[in-house]
């Protein structure tokens, strides 16, 4: 029966390879990242009018640009929207020992941080101090700082932030790069958050103001040498606003016969032609080409927008769509070369809530792989991006495509590194999976629901979930995943399959308490169920750093993010933290305590189990 499935993908896959138009589909992303790249909210809304108008040209219907808040205080789940930043000129200068430019935004846009900090009229200027370990300062070099300009090799966000905050610094400078093993001389760093948390992201309304700036470490060589030579000043020129605007997502149809839906989301906004100009352009072109064809049962929904802030927004204002999406794809990253040691890359579905998806994702790859340049995809754990949708409190299982290229959140993400093979292949696959479930009734759920309960062999399992140091699955784990493996089959009646209970009863159940271990916790964990009022991941936006109890901001940190989606109401904490331990086959640390942080900030409630029904209700 797989190989029905098999067959039927090949088919439609060879059709989408006739329908794509590449000149087309390039274009497109090479106009969304020439936009993008100038990373302001003008380059957003910009970039957004830009994938509206593709939509339309690509017979889209329902065409809509949706305002979401970008005032620093709203709250979406356990995320606070960002502060809207408009930037113009910012140019970094040294006056003395001798004039010279470091770096102009108008010549290198990443040059100028994120939400940094408009300066005066006729600029800032001050001296240059070099910081590179805060924590060995002195009182008396904190002193210095004061009015400075701080030089570090350091990320600027969080640690480095504070201190140039705390200590009346006038502006940040940076030479980081990530991944700086990979990279010349020449590269420059994206600084694309702004918030004083290192494990945070954008400018909220309760991070400090800081002018910051990011140049190459070439620049950042040069400087420190001056600084060696003796005193050197530098002066800052930031013109633009901070302050309340809207965050621009688009959004549209390829309409159905009925209200189910199926969602293609990612991510605009971003500086890279890989991250993210490559998938959106991808996910449009796939929405052309299924715009021509005949009316499926499903809709098939579109959704463009900042990452993580925008998805988080749009659902939270418009639930009702969650409840009617049966299934969705997030493409993050979709033009890096494939070669043989890094090939195209995907994330299932997590473990708290599998689906059948990730078998027919899997299969539509593998129906790609005779695309020119395209060979067999490798697949890891769930991973986050525009896919917090998949947490069964929201209800959308929903993979993602998704490999950072070498030149992630880097100068270097530009047009010579995008692969058109990368794009066709990723395009295919995309149509292909969202058409088949646009499509399906119940003798096509049938076939993947066979598919399925054909994946839980135990050297398919694993080779699919077995660590690094593993050559066979523990028997624990083995159970694990084959009652993840029968939860697969069983979804598959969300589509209509006859079968999915029968193919299911052939698959043996997991027996939670039997695979409780002592480190899952001891009497507080075994009587305390949390009760949540989010979804998607956690953060520890708004909760002051004394009141963390130790713990760094969780939004992705993995073995967090999955004890949040095990978090059913039901389940006890240490019935949580086994079963993320027979997930990723590691053990959360202090999962009791760090409930208790997002209990104190409202985000849950910890309840005895015998209250659980009440709490839940």
């Amino acid at each position: 029966m797989a190989a029905h499935l098999d067959s039927a993908l090949a088919a439609m896959a060879e059709e989408f390879n006739q329908r794509y138009e590449e000149k087309r589909c390039l274009s497109l992303i090479h106009a969304l990242w020439q936009s993008d790249r100038h990373s302001d909210y003008t380059a957003f809304r910009r970039t957004a009018e830009i994938a509206a108008e593709q939509l339309r040209r690509a017979g889209a219907q329902q065409v809509e640009i949706f305002p979401c808040p970008a005032d620093g205080t709203s709250r979406v789940q356990a995320w606070t929207m960002p502060l809207a930043w408009e930037a113009k000129d910012a140019v970094l200068r040294v006056r003395t020992p001798r004039e010279e430019i470091v770096c102009d935004r108008s010549v290198e846009p990443l040059s100028c941080a994120m939400w940094s900090e408009p300066t005066p009229a006729g600029g800032i200027e001050g001296p240059l101090v070099v910081i590179d370990d805060p924590a060995a300062l002195s009182s008396a070099g904190k002193r210095r700082l004061n009015g400075a300009f701080i030089l570090t090799g350091r990320n600027p966000r969080g640690e480095m932030k504070r201190l140039a905050s705390s200590a009346g610094a006038a502006c940040l400078i940076s030479h980081f790069v990530p991944h700086r093993e990979r990279h010349a001389d020449d590269t420059v760093g994206w600084c694309n958050g702004w918030s004083d948390d290192a494990g945070g992201w954008a400018l909220t309304a309760n991070d400090s103001r800081m002018t910051g700036f990011m140049i190459s470490p070439a620049a950042g060589a040069r400087l420190r040498r001056l600084a060696a030579e003796g005193t050197v000043f530098c002066h800052a020129l930031v013109t633009g606003t901070i302050g309340p605007g809207v965050l621009p997502a688009v959004t549209a149809v390829v309409p159905g016969e009925t209200g189910e839906e199926i969602l293609l989301v990612g991510h605009l906004y971003e500086i890279g032609a890989n991250d993210n100009a490559s998938g959106c352009g991808v996910m449009i072109e796939a929405v052309r080409m299924m715009a021509g064809l005949p009316r499926p049962a499903r809709t098939v929904r579109i959704l463009l927008c900042s990452e993580c802030y925008g998805s988080y927004s749009f659902f939270t204002a418009r639930p009702e769509l969650l409840r009617r999406t049966v299934a969705g794809l997030n493409v993050d990253c979709a033009g890096e070369p494939e070669t043989e040691g890094m090939p195209l890359l995907w994330h299932r579905t997590p473990e708290a809530f599998p689906s059948a998806v990730d078998t027919l994702f899997r299969a539509a790859l593998r129906a790609t792989e005779k695309v020119p340049g395209g060979r067999r995809a490798r697949e890891s754990f769930h991973s986050l991006s525009d896919n917090a949708v998949c947490d069964p409190l929201a209800g959308v299982p929903t993979p993602i495509l998704m490999r950072a290229p070498w030149t992630w959140h880097t100068s270097k993400d530009d047009w010579s590194q995008l692969s058109p093979a990368s794009v066709r292949r990723s395009a295919v696959a995309t149509a292909v999976y969202a058409r088949w479930l646009a499509e399906a009734d119940g003798e096509k759920a049938d076939l993947l629901a066979q598919a399925a309960a054909d994946e839980a062999r135990t050297e398919t399992l694993s080779e699919r979930y077995c660590g690094e140091d593993e050559e066979h699955l523990p028997e624990e784990r083995l159970s694990f995943f084959v009652d993840r493996c029968r939860a697969r089959v069983l979804w598959t009646a969300r589509l209509g399959a006859t079968r999915a209970a029968a193919l299911a009863g052939g698959l043996s159940e997991m027996n939670l308490s039997a695979l409780l271990a002592p480190e899952d916790g001891g009497e507080d964990e075994r009587r305390l169920v949390v009760a949540r009022r989010f979804w998607g991941a956690p953060t520890f936006d708004g909760i002051p750093f004394d009141q963390r109890d130790g713990f760094a901001d969780p939004r992705w940190a993995s073995p967090y993010i999955s004890a949040t989606y095990w978090a059913d109401g039901k389940r006890t904490i240490a019935e949580i933290s086994a079963l993320v331990r027979l997930e990723l086959g590691k053990q959360p640390e202090r999962l009791l305590s760090f409930f208790r942080v997002l209990e104190k900030a409202g985000l849950v409630s910890l309840v005895p189990q015998t209250d659980r029904t009440a709490a839940n209700g």
